[in-house]
């Protein structure tokens, strides 16, 4: 997945029904106000953890060498082994005060460049528009 960089300091924001989780962010370039919103699909689980950009060594897979204010996948943890018959893939994405673990079957960019005043915003503005939100 080509996410575009995220921006830092960052306030993201999430949305999840049954199947799928939204992400939507700040992206880093190329200005204030420019959002990205992730859909990951296909979700067995997720987690939103307070593990900070200096604490990511608390996390249970910061062995596998998790780069700060990205979207890492991480191969053969304990949970995409757990789920290997519904082809999970896990991901941690790390934020400035905050990380993200996504177990999930796919993750794609459905936008880029979101003028918005907040990730909220940006991303209730998209579910409307796909019927997800009323």
């Amino acid at each position: 997945m080509d996410a575009p960089e995220l921006a830092i300091p960052d306030l993201p924001a999430l949305f999840c029904d049954s199947t799928d989780l939204w992400l939507c962010y700040a992206m880093a370039e190329p200005a204030e106000e420019r959002y990205a919103i992730v859909q990951f699909t296909g979700v067995i689980d997720h987690r939103f953890s307070p593990i900070n950009d200096q604490g990511l060594g608390k996390h249970p897979y910061a062995r596998a060498g998790l780069q700060v204010y990205a979207f890492n996948e991480i191969t053969d943890s304990a949970e995409t082994i757990e789920w290997s018959v519904l082809r999970a893939r896990h991901w941690a994405v790390t934020f400035k005060d905050n990380t993200l673990d996504v177990i999930a079957r796919g993750a794609k960019v459905v936008e880029r460049d979101v003028e918005a005043g907040s990730p909220t915003s940006a991303l209730i503005r998209l579910l409307r528009h796909e019927g997800v939100y009323r």
